[in-house]
């Protein structure tokens, strides 16, 4: 009942992020967060890769990712240097932004395809543990390691681009329309903290009643139908007149076709791979080479390390899906729990920050920007990987498995 729950959860969280597009919430936050003329890249970096991980609590990750994509071009064109600068600095904060978004989608179980393929696959798998595995449980540890990783990823960048002596130029960030800031902006708001808060409350209650879970889950279910009603049936009044919220052409507009690309590359490449049986042939690959001898934590961060550097290659959905298989037998056969690895699994098929084709969002920062270099991003990808390998399973092993 909770799986379903959750999926319920997507289905508002779209409608959610799409008002957060159409209404500019990134830009009114960035208009309030660089008030002064002129602001440091690296301080423009560290709150780029925060609200990227903010708004991916709230929305889909790629969904983040898409809202602030307009963004990074708007700051990109107050920038002022050599073509060689530009390209350094639109890669940087590409990055940063990609970096934020898969890293906040580990914070919320809503936040990713790949959290809804493992709650998909608890379902029917029955694993032991899976119970503990709700909306509101993933927040408590999910929160935390989110915010160190954000930090992390930050002091990476900085390290790798040394930005320190670049200053952009902000004035004329924020593109005012008749909708900002009225009244249809402060319902964005307040519906995007209802549709957090309600989930929250929701899941809470679905943890807690168990007795009565099959009545939450239609609470849910009305819950979200009255919500997406509201949004494109219910006319709102402004200066124009009275007009809904949403428009079906608003899930739809704005979206940035060369990005769109290397994501239909990567989904068409899962599927080949998948007409192939290549998640067979690549479990049992893993299952030969990984050594058994070695402590628990030393298999975990290895499987956490095979998983992110797999997924650069190989659709991540399919590197998940393969080790899935696997990780039941393994587990029952070194001594750590199930849960355990899968989450590690899944939190790293996500953390792939090499390849453009590695996840949605990786591929969608890298062909919504202008100027990125693919080189830049290999090398800097290249050792997010390791750290993200590293602090995955430091985090899961000693501070989520609390609540497992």
């Amino acid at each position: 009942m909770d799986k379903i729950q959750i999926a319920l959860f997507f289905v508002s969280g779209f409608f959610t992020s799409r008002l957060v597009i159409k209404y500019k919430i990134p830009e009114v936050i960035m208009d309030y967060l660089f008030s002064e003329k002129h602001y440091s890249a690296s301080k423009i970096l560290l709150h780029l890769i925060f609200l990227a991980s903010l708004l991916s609590f709230f929305i889909p990750n790629v969904i983040a990712v898409l809202t602030l994509l307009p963004l990074i071009n708007l700051i990109l064109k107050s920038y002022e240097g050599t073509t060689t600068e530009i390209r350094k600095m639109a890669t940087m904060l590409s990055l940063g932004v990609m970096y934020g978004a898969n890293i906040g989608g580990m914070g919320s179980v809503t936040a990713t395809p790949a959290n809804g393929i493992l709650v998909t696959f608890l379902l029917f798998k029955d694993v032991a543990g899976s119970e503990s595995i709700t909306f509101s449980t993933w927040l408590i540890w999910g929160i935390p390691l989110v915010v160190v990783f954000s930090f992390t990823s930050w002091f990476l960048l900085l390290v790798f681009f040394q930005p320190r002596k670049a200053k952009l130029h902000l004035k004329d960030l924020i593109i005012e329309t008749p909708e900002t800031r009225g009244i249809k902006f402060k319902l964005t708001i307040a519906l995007t903290f209802l549709y957090f808060i309600s989930s929250l409350i929701l899941s809470a209650i679905m943890i807690y009643e168990t007795g009565n879970q099959t009545m939450i889950l239609v609470l849910t279910g009305i819950f979200t139908l009255i919500f997406s009603l509201f949004l494109f049936i219910v006319p709102i009044k402004n200066g124009k007149g009275n007009t809904v919220l949403l428009k079906i052409k608003d899930c739809f507009t704005d979206l940035p076709k060369k990005g769109f690309l290397f994501v239909g590359i990567s989904i068409l490449i899962a599927l080949i791979l998948y007409a192939l049986n290549i998640q067979a042939d690549f479990s049992q690959f893993v299952n030969k080479i990984l050594p058994k001898e070695l402590p628990v934590f030393t298999i975990l961060f290895l499987l956490a390390i095979i998983t992110t550097f797999s997924t650069e290659l190989i659709s991540n959905t399919a590197v998940q899906l393969s080790l899935f298989l696997i990780i039941g037998s393994m587990a029952n056969l070194i001594g750590f729990a199930t849960i355990e690895g899968m989450i590690i699994i899944t939190l790293s098929s996500t953390c792939a920050f090499m390849s453009p084709i590695a996840t949605g969002v990786n591929g969608l920062a890298f062909g919504g920007v202008p100027n990125v270099s693919l080189s830049r991003m290999l090398i800097a990808g290249f050792f997010m990987n390791i750290l993200g390998g590293i602090l995955i399973t430091l985090w899961i092993t000693q501070v989520a498995s609390l609540t497992f």
